[in-house]
């Protein structure tokens, strides 16, 4: 229907982008009770995230694992006392002693030698679990952190996009007061125009929501408040020789790797241990012992002596554990294998992730260039009268595209040189803060 412009569509229009600026205004504009950089987040991680505090506890139990198969190759000394009184009718007796008894295991053909090297070999596989719990914590922080970097870059987009689509609409509603565009021309700048602040809503939405996932990376509640500062999305970049030397540095690096040859050296200690449990042992033992009829009239005795303990029939106990153990160092070279196999598969991943990021970073540059000179050129023809208001919109939804294309890329560079850390299990460190634009956000 032709005709005035409706006052109730303006107020519509006016409340929607009131609307959508709020939902920004409360995603990336309001106060916080804390402002975040990624270094400060990636500390928070580590002070906090559950999971490094298991791995930690992982640590403590094969400690305490091994200091207590450490034990046995000790000298154990224990003591004794005992009193005892019987009688009947006719007689009473009792008696009173005290022991003090040691033990020292010296030969057992290195069996428990190897146990306890089995131990330390499994402890240090735990302590590499950990590290790599710690290094899978920090590059989840650093997704994290990128993603919101991202979603705020969009929603940046999308208000420079709200704001050029309003002055679409005002052009348009002086060309038509004019009498020189259609009503036309007005009503699709109003969709337009509705369409992004529809943008701009879900932008902010988005934001809420990577917020809540990097609270939930760093291991704090999702409900926290706090803000991040804006480094720019290309926050890391990859060493000199990185990439030539990714599969080298991942073989030598890679704590899972690194923790698999640790349980496989620990499954052949325990194999050899095992070998030994029909090997004689031999120990040292000695003591004193107090006898009498009471405690304040006791004689002292002692002893010492060689005890030896030959198994002689265990019923294949022993060659079951042998073949128990022989079956688990296969699989676990087996898993050291595929392992590795899949190392230098995500190093192959990883590398081309980062090619093809960086060819979509030149090529999506190269398309926001054009796209910039066609919106200038559609909006300066609609502003001469010669334009129409579809060309226009096409030039600024391209524009826009174009816009987070490139973004897109960038984001894109950084993830795929996060997996290439993940790949290679070093952290290339990030930029320094002097060469980016911090600020926040």
């Amino acid at each position: 229907m032709a005709g005035k412009i409706s006052p109730l569509a303006g107020k519509c229009g006016l409340f929607a982008v009131c609307c959508a600026l709020f939902l920004l205004e409360g995603a990336i504009g309001a106060e916080a009770a804390l402002v975040l950089s990624l270094d400060e987040c990636l500390a928070v991680a580590e002070a906090n995230h559950p999971s490094i505090t298991g791995a930690e506890a992982s640590v403590a139990s094969a400690a305490g694992r091994l200091a207590s198969n450490a034990v046995s190759d000790r000298t154990e000394i224990s003591g004794s006392a005992a009193v005892s009184r019987s009688g009947s009718e006719i007689s009473q007796n009792s008696s009173s002693s005290l022991g003090l008894s040691a033990s020292l295991k010296i030969y057992d053909a290195n069996r428990s030698k190897y146990a306890l090297d089995s131990s330390r070999a499994s402890l240090s596989a735990t302590e590499e679990d950990a590290r790599g719990t710690l290094f899978e914590v920090r590059s989840n922080v650093k997704s994290a952190f990128l993603t919101l970097l991202l979603d705020y870059e969009i929603a940046r987009q999308r208000m420079e996009s709200l704001k050029a689509f309003e002055q679409h609409l005002e052009q348009a509603k002086g060309f038509y007061e004019a009498g020189t565009k259609p009503w036309y021309d007005v009503t699709k700048a109003e969709v337009d125009l509705g369409n992004a602040q529809m943008s701009l809503a879900e932008a902010s939405a988005n934001i809420r929501n990577a917020r809540a996932s990097l609270a939930g990376a760093m291991g704090v509640d999702p409900s926290e408040e706090f803000e991040i500062t804006s480094p720019g999305l290309d926050i890391m970049d990859i060493p000199d020789g990185a990439e030539s030397a990714a599969e080298e540095t991942a073989l030598e690096n890679r704590t899972d790797y690194i923790s698999s040859q640790f349980k496989i050296d620990a499954g052949r200690l325990t194999l050899r241990s095992e070998a030994r449990s029909g090997s004689p042992t031999i120990s040292l033992t000695g003591g004193y012992n107090w006898d009498g009829k009471d405690f304040y009239d006791l004689e002292m005795g002692w002893n010492t002596g060689l005890r030896m303990s030959v198994p002689i029939v265990d019923g294949g106990a022993q060659k079951a554990r042998i073949d128990i153990a022989n079956a688990q160092i296969m699989s676990l070279e087996a898993s050291h294998e595929k392992l590795r196999q899949d190392i230098l598969l995500e190093v192959s991943r990883a590398k081309t992730d980062i090619t093809k990021a960086r060819e979509r970073i030149r090529i999506s540059e190269l398309t926001l260039i054009n796209a910039e000179e066609n919106r200038k050129m559609a909006v300066g023809r609609y502003e001469t009268g010669v334009g129409d208001p579809l060309e226009v919109a096409d030039a600024l939804v391209s524009f826009a595209d174009a816009q987070l294309a490139n973004k897109q890329a960038h984001h894109d560079l950084q993830l795929a040189i996060i997996n290439l850390e993940k790949a290679t299990g070093v952290e290339f460190g990030l930029k320094n803060a002097a060469e980016s634009d911090g600020g926040k956000q």
